[in-house]
């Protein structure tokens, strides 16, 4: 019995995995009339951008990783309460 409750719940799972996979398909969704065939065949075009691209500002590297932070006495002690 334990066997087959497994079973049933690992076939739905599988089932339902399948079935979303397969929707997510532009051709299954045109031949199920989720779509029109004329919207899913046209590609996504990226929208333009009006602002120019800009580099990011260089920061100055974190002051992270230090042996003084690591091994220092009041370390744990400057933690105000």
């Amino acid at each position: 019995m334990t066997n087959f409750l497994l079973g049933l719940i690992a076939g739905c799972i599988i089932a339902g995995v399948v079935t979303i996979s397969a929707a997510r398909n532009p051709a299954v969704q045109s031949r199920l009339g989720l779509m029109p065939p004329a919207q899913a065949a046209a590609p996504a075009t990226p929208m333009a951008r009006t602002e120019p691209l800009l580099c990011p500002e260089v920061r100055a590297e974190p002051r992270v990783g230090r042996p003084e932070m690591l091994f220092s006495r009041n370390r744990l002690w400057s933690i105000a309460p």
